[in-house]
């Protein structure tokens, strides 16, 4: 018997066999792939958007705690200098409390120290120099200075020669000549005193005044 006519095919006719990627499935799996990668490029999209928006909330909560502690050490300064003057407008409302007080009995000690003074020199003047009468008068006016020392009151000490209108006051005045000895102290007629920074008695001094 011959070959059936059904199966035979023409000489010249091409047949096309189908990819084997069709047969087995590849195209489907190449998509997944690609959908793959897409969804984890997005999703490092997504997270490295929540990441910016993380630190962008982290830096706006930074700069409101920095303003926080800025308007804190502002107050502080503030609330510590106020502080520092209310107890500076004690401290000098003691003082002025106290010195009015004491006053009186600060100058009265004072007098006393002046007299005891007094008498030392006319008794130097006079060439009466009774060794036991100089010795109680500098004993009594150390002693009186003494307690006054340790009552805040002191002697004035001038820091030079030249005339201090704030701790000392003129007396007498001895005309000069020459301009560099104007203003010159010549002589400290009576102690000055002064309780902490407040003068009770300004020193009495004689100076030189120029006239040309």
């Amino acid at each position: 018997m011959g070959p059936r006519k059904e199966n035979q095919k023409p000489m010249g006719e091409k047949h096309h066999l189908p990819f084997p990627e069709a047969r087995f499935g590849l195209p489907a799996r190449r998509d997944n792939a690609v959908r793959e990668v897409r969804e984890a490029r997005g999703n490092s999209e997504r997270q490295q958007q929540q990441v910016l928006t993380i630190l962008n909330s982290l830096q706006q909560n930074f700069t409101s705690l920095l303003q926080v502690v800025t308007n804190r050490l502002s107050y502080d300064k503030t609330k510590e200098a106020a502080f520092d003057r209310l107890y500076k407008e004690m401290e000098d409302l003691k003082v002025d409390q106290e010195l009015n007080q004491l006053r009186p009995l600060y100058i009265d000690l004072i007098l006393l120290i002046d007299r005891m003074n007094t008498i030392y020199n006319d008794k130097l003047d006079t060439g009466n120099r009774n060794p036991e009468l100089v010795n109680i008068l500098q004993t009594l006016s150390h002693e009186v200075l003494e307690i006054l020392y340790r009552r805040g009151v002191e002697l004035i000490v001038a820091p030079s020669n030249k005339f201090d209108p704030r701790i000392q006051q003129v007396v007498e005045v001895i005309p000069t000549k020459h301009p560099a000895e104007d203003g010159t102290v010549v002589h400290m007629v009576r102690h000055g005193f002064k309780y902490k920074d407040v003068v009770l008695r300004p020193e009495e001094v004689v100076i030189k005044k120029y006239h040309g």
